[in-house]
């Protein structure tokens, strides 16, 4: 299988440091192209070229490079934020297990973030 994943553009690393200062609805709405592009999309190939790996490791971990699943949220619920911000400066990925989901054992973690 040919590898979907080509890194981590520089306008990716910008999108979340402006993020950070931003933080503002309209602003992340006229910007939501570039976290398509630059940090969802290559999120979403990095997961998709892991998964085969991953599953020989453990076939019960969860491998679909979806929101919530195996990728963080950019959003964030600021009435459970300590700074009230909306959005995160940082995404990560996660392999877990659905037997982790009862006994809360194990995740393959990995981050991603303008620092």
């Amino acid at each position: 299988m040919m590898s979907r994943f080509n890194g981590f553009a520089q306008e990716g690393f910008n999108f979340l440091q402006q993020v950070r200062i931003e933080n503002d609805k309209t602003w992340f709405d006229e910007h939501r192209f570039i976290y398509e592009r630059s940090i969802l999309a290559p999120f979403r190939a990095l997961v998709d070229d892991l998964a085969p790996t991953m599953l020989e490791i453990d076939p019960l971990l969860e491998s679909r490079a979806t929101i919530g699943k195996t990728l963080s949220r950019i959003h964030r619920d600021p009435r459970f934020s300590q700074d009230k911000s909306r959005y995160r400066s940082r995404m990560w990925l996660t392999f877990k297990s659905f037997i982790c989901y009862l006994n809360k054992l194990c995740a393959n973690l990995s981050s991603f973030s303008d620092s």
